[in-house]
């Protein structure tokens, strides 16, 4: 009796051992996690970030077959320079042919529209047109450059999208004040205050703004001897200003264009593909540049008299050296007097040889790609040099393009071609009235860009928690998750968004769609006898955007934040793109942000100058 006592008292006293023996490797997992916890707590922090570990594919876009200005060394026809930035910088630029026409009826349209008409009541003489052909060339090969060399997913993501948040957030704060999506628009200007963009005071401060920052460009968008002339100058000011510019920004700021962009957005059929196969690639804007005038200058001067005429030589020379094109010159010469050898009768066999050893200098001087005084020639050109039939018509056609001058159109002091370039239906229009309506001297004190302030968001996972928190309300506890998945997942989802946005501008870029858009541009500005889209048919459109937009959430979310929410949100964010000056005050802003991105030299020029702009005074 005794031993079965003493062994029951053993088992007693072994089993809490043996009990805590089985589940120590579950107290050792509890315990190890309290500690995680308590050490992720302590040295994990709001801004610190895990870096991205799901997705990783990096995007490597596909780079536009855009060769540098200038490829094959010093081959520019005027200065040499590899990236030549004064003379024709469209020559070796090159885009599929359907890509060029459609830019090119749209440029023909300008002419037809703004020019033709008032300039050949004057005369019938092409040359000054011509002129304005090839600046418009050289306006849009900068332009396309300098696309071409934006990160435009990191432009959208880190500065427009921020535009777009502070823009959110008047509309918010409007929609407090006012029940009636009628006085939405009234509020959210009063909300802007003087932060308002300069452009929105009234339909004249919007001229006046884009005249002046199209004056701001200049330097960089025309040529420079465009520049010296006031006349020329003046000319594209106003097309540029109030025939392009000013019925682009009313187009994308119409309601009906905003509603049409975002049932693209929201539409999740497959992309449309493209029916033909690509075209070739042509010189950009070649056809478009090419004179149009048969008559001959009555200044100009053959080679020969300027070769004769010391004094005219001597100032032909100082206009070569301000091109840096001597070299063009010295060919000519060369190639004059190689003529005059060539055509004396019965040449010996010595002068033969020196003839074609003439001939291969020339040849290795001026059409060698390595050579510092190349010249571009057509290709015909060439091969007659390397075939040694040099003959009068080669200089004459290098001539021809040197000698054009530009003839500026005659001072008109009635200032009647403002009339005729801008009518007056261009500046005052039903949907925008006067945009905000605002006098010069209403609140015009200096402030920060209301747009350019530091704020605590960055980058599209704070975007979607701030558009959250202040369009649909969204609960505490789903903030306090979010704000911990933006620890886990904020990189990832940066990494996401921007290969999701090379890959959606790879498609936009692709031929059939630059056409069509090209053709929307075209229709907006110069299809004014078409008919207009009937009220009924926007409000058809308004209510399928909403519609679709209510769709695009997902109804997980709407779940979680709850139907009222969800309802209520989108219907901020829909009243609020239907406020055409509101649309028109982002679109601007916006606008300046894309014009500091392709222009980043005038930070350089002017400290502010966009927001001096702003600042000046109206004419």
């Amino acid at each position: 009796i005794s031993l079965r006592k003493v062994n029951i008292l053993k088992s007693n006293l072994s089993f809490p051992s043996c009990l805590f023996i089985r589940y120590l490797h579950v107290l050792m997992i509890f315990w190890s996690f309290v500690a995680g916890v308590v050490t992720f707590y302590c040295s994990l922090g709001p801004d610190s970030l895990l870096p991205n570990i799901l997705f990783t594919v990096k995007y490597k876009p596909k780079q536009l077959e855009l060769p540098e200005l200038f490829p094959h060394g010093h081959s520019c026809a005027v200065c040499g320079k590899v990236k030549c930035k004064r003379h024709r910088s469209w020559l070796d630029l090159k885009v599929p042919s359907k890509v060029d026409a459609s830019l090119s009826e749209v440029l023909e349209l300008v002419l037809e529209n703004f020019i033709y008409p008032w300039y050949r009541n004057i005369t019938d003489d092409e040359s000054s047109v011509d002129e304005l052909r090839g600046t418009l060339c050289f306006f849009a090969s900068v332009l396309v450059q300098r696309i071409h060399k934006v990160d435009i997913p990191t432009v959208v993501t880190k500065k427009m999208l921020k535009a777009a948040m502070k823009h959110i957030e008047v509309i918010a704060k409007a929609r407090q004040k006012v029940k009636n999506a009628e006085f939405l628009q009234q509020a959210a200007l009063e909300e802007y205050g003087p932060e308002l963009h300069v452009a929105l005071r009234s339909r004249r401060d919007e001229l006046h703004y884009l005249r002046k920052l199209t004056e701001l460009l200049f330097p960089y968008i025309l040529p420079p001897k465009s520049t010296e002339c006031r006349s020329l100058a003046l000319l594209i000011r106003e097309i540029l200003s109030g025939s392009v510019f000013l019925p682009s920004m009313d187009f994308l700021a119409d309601p009906d264009t905003v509603n049409h962009l975002l049932l693209i957005f929201t539409d999740d059929s497959p992309p449309e593909k493209a029916t033909e196969p690509t075209s070739s690639l042509v010189p950009f804007l070649q056809k478009f540049a090419e004179p149009r005038n048969k008559k001959p200058s009555v200044l100009k001067l053959e080679l020969k008299e300027i070769r004769d005429q010391q004094d005219l030589l001597f100032r032909f020379m100082n206009f070569l050296k301000q091109e840096g094109a001597v070299h063009v010159l010295q060919f000519c010469l060369t190639v004059e007097e190689f003529n005059d050898r060539i055509l004396q009768p019965e040449l010996t066999d010595t002068e033969k040889m020196s003839l074609h050893e003439e001939v291969q200098k020339i040849y290795k001087t001026y059409c060698l790609d390595e050579s510092i005084d190349k010249i571009r020639f057509d290709p015909f050109i060439v091969e007659e040099i390397q075939r040694s039939k040099i003959i009068k018509s080669v200089p004459g056609k290098l001539m021809k393009e040197l000698l054009l001058i530009n003839h500026p159109p005659k001072k008109n002091p009635n200032k009647e071609l403002m009339a005729i370039l801008l009518p007056l239906n261009a500046l005052f229009n039903d949907l925008f009235k006067n945009n905000a309506n605002r006098s010069e001297n209403t609140e015009r004190r200096q402030n920060q860009n209301y747009f350019m302030e530091m704020m605590t968001v960055e980058g599209v996972y704070d975007y979607l928690m701030y558009v959250g928190r202040v369009v649909f309300h969204i609960p505490d506890w789903l903030h306090h998750l979010l704000m911990g998945g933006r620890i886990l997942f904020k990189n990832t989802l940066e990494l996401y968004t921007d290969y999701y946005l090379h890959y959606k501008l790879e498609q936009l870029f692709q031929e059939h769609r630059l056409v069509s858009l090209i053709t929307l541009l075209r229709d907006a500005i110069f299809c004014e006898n078409t008919e207009p889209r009937s009220l009924q048919d926007k409000q058809k459109r308004a209510k399928q955007t909403f519609e679709e937009m209510m769709r695009y959430i997902p109804d997980l979310i709407g779940k979680c934040i709850g139907e009222e929410a969800k309802y209520e949100g989108i219907r901020l964010l829909f009243d609020g793109m239907q406020q055409p000056v509101l649309n028109k005050q982002l679109t601007y802003v916006l606008l300046d942000i894309g014009i500091q991105e392709l222009f980043p030299e005038l930070s350089k020029v002017c400290v502010n100058s966009l927001q001096e702009l702003q600042n000046s005074s109206s004419c």
